[in-house]
């Protein structure tokens, strides 16, 4: 099965930067999917996170500086940790405009399928640096999804601070209830995805439903938990996952 894991940027941080230990079971359980057979591809948001501490001054382009800086820390503590598991990462930076150039798109399909051929583990990143607009929404779900479509992956798998989608806010709402299966994404769905968004990530609940919406009318299964709790990643290739499934449309040969 080839699975693409999306990681928010509040799932691998806490106050001090980036977390050692949520980073270690986050890597030990994709260790113990690669050892099952399945092929793993990890979306990792975190670098403007790490680097945003250490860029202590005002500028417009405060955030791609810190990108620049957190993005070698960010890879370094996710290279730490697959050594421990003798695991071979790379790290690969892209732009919007490589899904949108075929000769790029066809040039990123043939390296990632050729790493995780000879069992390296690819680490995507939006090349922050690089891009021309602001950094604002999507906090790199929506390239998860494209990623997960263009790698024609089974699953995609975005990791939050949540649970998953609620009936309403559960920050507020006491009566809120997670929805465990949502069989179609329409405006219903997208009203109940709470406004707002964590203090280092920049997208939401609603950028997440709109990447579950691209990856499900293009075939991939997609599931949204909590990257906070052990054993999301792993129960997400039963029947009982933890958080909420949006059911795929039948995929096109």
């Amino acid at each position: 099965m080839r699975l693409v894991i999306k990681i928010g940027t509040q799932v691998i941080s806490d106050k001090a930067g980036l977390s050692r230990s949520r980073m270690a079971r986050i890597v030990g359980e994709i260790v113990g999917l690669l050892k099952l057979g399945h092929e793993v591809v990890l979306v990792s948001s975190g670098a403007i996170g790490a680097g945003l501490s250490l860029v202590d001054f005002s500028s417009p382009l405060r955030k791609k500086i810190a990108a620049a800086v957190g993005q070698p820390m960010l890879m370094h503590s996710y290279i730490r940790q697959a050594k421990k598991h003798k695991i071979i990462v790379g790290q690969v930076l892209i732009l919007s405009d490589d899904f949108t150039n075929r000769k790029h798109f066809k040039n990123f399909v043939s390296n990632i399928q050729a790493m995780l051929s000879n069992k390296v583990l690819p680490i995507i990143n939006e090349n922050d640096v690089m891009k021309r607009e602001d950094l604002r929404v999507n906090d790199n779900d929506m390239l998860g999804a494209m990623v997960a479509v263009g790698l024609k992956a089974d699953k995609l798998i975005i990791l939050t601070n949540k649970n998953g989608l609620y009936t309403g806010n559960p920050d507020y709402d006491k009566d809120a209830r997670l929805i465990k299966n949502v069989p179609v994404i329409n405006a219903n769905i997208k009203s109940l995805c709470a406004v707002g968004k964590s203090l280092l990530g920049v997208g939401g609940m609603l950028a997440k439903v709109e990447a579950a919406e691209y990856a499900t009318k293009r075939g991939v299964e997609t599931l949204i938990g909590n990257g906070e709790k052990r054993g999301t990643i792993t129960v997400a290739l039963g029947d009982n996952f933890s958080g909420t499934r949006f059911m795929a449309k039948n995929r096109k040969k």
